[in-house]
């Protein structure tokens, strides 16, 4: 089965409610503030036969948590990490390690990735766009104990604090997914291009989003004005994902939000 087709089938349930397609008053005061504007393109479409790569998933990716990504999109993030071929991987917000696992499992042997979360210690204080404190969950389980874990380098930091000077320059792929908050992704966003090597890739999760995590504008609004800055960019088509690669080909619009 190709990439498409079963995005298309396990996406069913959360592309219902994406932006557009929900009706209440309050949604829509939300997103006619922050219209989606990046260009809106299926995976193939921005990479050649990019829906008939080879992927590997691991069943313990099936969605135990919330705020763990679908697994359509894990299929896609483990494609984009395939088609990319990156060296070095860096993502801001490990969480359990879902995402991390999916791409660990789809580059090269001697790739790495390195993955910043907060201090465990410091989630109880931390204030983001739902308020303060996050709640309790093991930091990277899911790629504990597997075999790409040797791939995988943690570090703890506040994102918007991260300074590590190894990293300058060096990333091909820089995957945002910390804290959605305006600032903080727009901090992220600075940071990532400070990260990464001459046409290297962003990725975000979240540009778009369900009706009942309005908390995501903030990645809306910091992807906006990096597009409207940079060019390049564009949404992956069934996803919340959103991606920067120069030379990027971007035919199609997403549909604006207001």
């Amino acid at each position: 089965m190709g990439i498409r087709r079963l995005a298309r089938k396990l996406s069913h349930s959360i592309h219902k409610r994406l932006p557009g397609k929900g009706s209440s008053a309050g949604n829509r005061a939300i997103r006619s503030e922050v219209p989606f504007l990046v260009p809106s393109n299926p995976l193939e479409r921005l990479f050649q036969n990019g829906d008939q790569v080879d992927v590997t998933m691991l069943p313990r990716l099936i969605r135990s948590h919330k705020w763990a990504m679908p697994e359509h999109e894990l299929l896609t993030l483990g494609a984009l990490a395939a088609l990319l071929k990156p060296k070095l991987v860096v993502e801001f917000g490990t969480f359990m390690g879902g995402s991390t696992l999916a791409m660990a499992a789809n580059i090269a042997s001697d790739s790495r990735i390195v993955t910043i979360d907060l201090e465990p210690t410091a989630r109880k204080t931390h204030v983001h766009g739902m308020g303060v404190g996050l709640s309790e969950f093991e930091v990277g389980c899911l790629f504990k104990g597997t075999p790409y874990e040797s791939k995988i380098q943690q570090r703890f930091a506040n994102s918007v604090e991260f300074t590590d000077q190894d990293l300058i320059g060096q990333a091909d792929l820089v995957f945002v997914d910390a804290d959605h908050t305006y600032e903080f992704a727009k901090r992220d966003t600075q940071t990532a291009l400070q990260l990464l090597k001459p046409n290297g890739t962003i990725l975000w999760h979240d540009y778009t989003w369900e009706p009942e995590n309005p908390e995501c504008v903030g990645v809306t609004r910091a992807v906006n004005e990096f597009w409207e800055t940079h060019g390049s960019c564009s949404q992956i088509e069934g996803t919340r994902f959103a991606l920067h690669m120069p030379g990027i080909a971007c035919n199609s619009k997403l549909k604006s939000a207001a």
